[in-house]
């Protein structure tokens, strides 16, 4: 009987310690605005496990963003009792009315809990309401200002952040699922307001953005996610403490993780659905939607002198307003009779002004004049479509009459030099002389006198170069042959122009060759004459890839071993420094 009793005894203990063996989960908040975070705590009681509970079942609908676990000791009427416990911040990743399903602990098992997200401008219970801290901290709402526009036209997008706490952030993010269909520029810094609604201050946060749809039909502007957080005040107390409406069971845990005074905050806008028109036909033209298009120009030097031979560089500037610099057209520039052009590349860049992208587009032309009169600088016309008047529209610049000087610094024709008589030329005095008259000389035999300064000449001559090669005395600024062949099997297009108007200068004596057209027409060969210009050209459309330095280097030795006629007949021989 004994033996029956003690064994009854010790089942009823059993059984009554598998029914203390409890896992519960719970939630400080079952009803919450959209975007916040709240707390779940899973308790294990009356019983000591080394497991974690298995979370996966929570990716399906929150984000969890942080995890921390304690343990508690009882002891009432010497009955010990010990429980430990998990408490997960988390957010809810939509609206409406979720389930956080049981979690799994070992042999143990949670019980499934409830909750309602509220949308934006959704109301709270009025038992939620009543809370302290229940009324939704932040709200997002994002809208804009054409839902009609023409495919590529700016949209602007505003988004709105409302602040009662201390929001704290990332730039917010487009969530766009292919990138071809938008462009998306920031309209720089967000703008930052204080209102007081419903006798609560509020901080406005605006944030502007230019939208370029990329192709026409129904088309649906992203949702836009911010990331953000607050902070706890107090931190004193428990930092979830305010966060949680101060609730003393959790306080009393003293959760110490890393997000504890650092609360995140989501928010998301809705999608918004726009239908984006088609292009207008232009034929033969670029598309080019804006609110304003201007085309105008100057010249460098401003106001030149155009004069043959010599360049002048031409700046035309397209901008327009409400477009990116990838939307503004190539301008094609038409070819000017008696003119010699090279354009360069395209520069642009982008700014903002009075919430609009406004793009600038510059060309350079640089026109050579090729000989004296009058010319035409051809009209430029860009066709655009104006989106306020929505009509095609025309920017353009007239035809410039120019008016082409002669050239001065340009060789002039030789002048002929008459034939030289034996007979003795008359001295003239000049005015006011007091030199006396000149007399006669008896003719006497002076061949030694001729041979002996022969014999001087030479033996100048081979003492002065004697004296330059041993002292390594040479012209200044000497350009030799090699110099030239190394600039342009190099490239070195700059040097290599300096160089060959250094070595005409020296070669023909003419300090006033100023450009490579003179040097054509002092050394009177095509081929040469040709090179000059493909250089010139190359030069002032800054592409040295594609010129042929073979081919110049071939007409260049042609030239360089000729003998010319010098214009400076005072200048040194040339044959004495080569």
């Amino acid at each position: 009987m004994k033996r029956f009793l003690f064994v009854l005894l010790a089942f009823c203990l059993s059984v009554s310690t598998v029914s203390a063996q409890t896992f519960q989960a719970k939630v400080n908040r079952a009803e919450l605005p959209e975007g916040e975070t709240f707390l779940l705590t899973l308790e294990l009681e009356g019983a000591a496990v080394n497991d974690a509970p298995d979370l996966s079942a929570l990716n399906k609908d929150f984000t969890t963003y942080s995890v921390s676990n304690a343990y508690r000791t009882n002891i009432i009427n010497g009955q010990m009792s010990q429980s430990r416990q998990w408490n997960l911040v988390l957010m809810p990743n939509k609206t409406g009315k979720l389930t956080i399903p049981a979690i799994s602990l070992g042999q143990y098992r949670s019980n499934p809990v409830e909750i309602t997200v509220a949308k934006d401008g959704e109301s709270l219970s009025p038992q939620t309401q009543g809370q302290n801290g229940a009324q939704p901290r932040f709200k997002i709402n994002g809208r804009v200002d054409n839902k009609t526009p023409y495919v590529q036209q700016q949209i602007n997008y505003t988004l709105t952040l409302l602040d009662t706490g201390g929001l704290q952030g990332e730039e917010p993010v487009f969530l766009t699922d292919n990138d071809n269909d938008w462009i998306i520029k920031s309209l720089g810094a967000p703008n930052v307001d204080s209102k007081v609604i419903n006798g609560r201050s509020i901080r406005e946060i605006k944030f502007q953005y230019a939208l370029f749809p990329q192709k026409s039909g129904k088309l649906e502007i992203p949702a836009v996610r911010f990331n953000g957080y607050y902070l706890t005040k107090d931190s004193r107390q428990d930092p979830f403490g305010r966060f949680f409406n101060d609730d003393i069971f959790i306080s009393g845990f003293g959760m110490t993780d890393v997000f504890a005074t650092k609360n995140p905050v989501v928010l998301k806008t809705e999608p918004i659905e726009i239908e984006v028109r088609p292009a207008v036909e232009i034929p033969g033209s670029w598309w080019l939607p804006a609110e304003s298009v201007k085309l105008y120009a100057e010249f460098e030097p401003a106001n030149p002198s155009f004069k043959s031979g010599e360049a002048v560089s031409r700046h035309i500037y397209l901008q327009a307003e409400g477009v990116i610099d990838s939307q503004l057209p190539e301008i094609n520039l038409a070819p000017a009779s008696g003119l010699k052009q090279y354009p360069e590349k395209p520069q642009t860049q982008m700014s903002v002004e009075n919430g609009k992208i406004v793009s600038l587009e510059k060309i350079t032309n640089v026109y050579i004049p090729q000989n004296a009169g009058k010319f035409i600088l051809p009209a430029v016309s860009v066709p655009w479509f104006n989106t306020r008047s929505g009509k095609v529209e025309t920017a353009s610049l007239p035809p410039l009459e120019i008016n082409v000087l002669e050239n001065t610094a340009l060789p002039q024709q030789e002048i002929p030099v008459p034939a030289v008589s034996n007979a003795e030329p008359a001295r003239v005095l000049p005015a006011g002389s007091n030199e006396p008259a000149p007399y006669a000389l008896e003719k006497i035999d002076n061949t030694d006198v001729y041979l002996l300064l022969a014999v001087a000449f030479v033996l100048g001559i081979l003492l002065s170069w004697a004296v330059m090669k041993f002292m390594s005395i040479s012209p200044k600024n000497k350009i030799s042959k090699k110099d030239i062949i190394r600039n342009a099997r190099n490239k070195d297009l700059k040097a290599l122009r300096d160089n060959i108007l250094e070595w005409a200068r020296q070669t023909f004596g003419d300090e006033n060759i100023h450009n490579l057209g003179e040097v054509a027409d002092r050394t009177g060969s095509k081929a040469f004459s040709c090179e000059l210009d493909k250089l010139t050209e190359v030069l002032y459309a800054q592409n040295g890839q594609d010129w042929d330095a073979a081919s110049f280097i071939k007409a260049f030795e042609k030239v360089y071993g000729k003998k010319y006629r010098r214009t400076n007949e005072d200048a040194p021989l040339p044959k004495l420094y080569k």
